[in-house]
C-alpha cells in the first residue's frame, strides 16, 4: 500500500512538474492604448497621459454626470494620448493597480482610485488660417501634494 501511495504521489509530481498547468490565471495586463470605453473621436483636443506611477492604471474621461466616455489601459512608465475630444467639461478620474477585470471594469488588486480636482475644459476657434484648440498635458506621479483630490467621490462605473 506505502509503494503504491509512493508511486502515485511521484507520477502527480512529474505531471505538475512537466505540465503546464492548465488552470493558472494568465497574466491580465493589456497593452497601452486598449480602449476599455469609447466615444466619436470628431473633436480637436488632446489630452497626452505620461504614467510615471510604478503601477498601471486606467484613465477615465467622463462627463458631467460621472458617466465614463473614454477609458483607457495605461501600463506604468508609458505614455499615452487620447485625441479627437470634443469641445466641453470634462472629468479625469484614474485607476491604479495590478490584474485588470475587463468584466468587472476594476483591478483586482487596486492600489487607489483618483480624482483630477479640475474639470478639463476643451474648447476649439477657428480662424480664417488656424485652427486652435485644447491640449492638456499630465505627469502622473507619486507626491506628497498634487490636483488629485484625496476625499470620496463617485469613481466611473466601467463594468462592461
Amino acid at each position: 500500500m506505502v509503494a503504491l501511495t509512493r508511486s502515485l504521489l511521484i507520477i502527480t509530481l512529474a505531471f505538475l512538474i512537466l505540465c503546464p498547468p492548465a488552470f493558472s490565471q494568465p497574466d491580465i495586463r493589456p497593452e497601452t492604448g486598449t480602449y476599455i470605453k469609447d466615444m466619436d473621436s470628431e473633436g480637436y483636443g488632446v489630452l497626452i497621459i505620461h504614467n510615471n506611477w510604478t503601477m498601471d492604471t486606467v484613465a477615465a474621461i467622463t462627463d458631467i454626470d460621472i458617466q465614463p466616455l473614454v477609458a483607457v489601459y495605461i501600463r506604468s512608465g508609458e505614455s499615452l494620448t487620447i485625441s479627437g475630444i470634443e469641445d466641453g467639461k470634462y472629468g479625469l478620474y484614474f485607476t491604479v493597480g495590478s490584474l485588470w477585470n475587463q468584466d468587472e471594469g476594476k483591478f483586482r488588486s487596486v492600489l487607489g482610485y483618483y480624482r483630477y480636482g479640475t474639470p478639463l475644459n476643451f474648447e476649439t476657434s477657428e480662424t480664417q488660417d488656424e485652427i486652435e484648440y485644447s491640449l492638456f498635458e499630465l505627469d502622473l506621479y507619486q507626491a506628497r501634494a498634487s490636483n488629485f483630490v484625496p476625499d470620496r467621490f463617485d469613481f466611473p462605473d466601467l463594468s462592461s
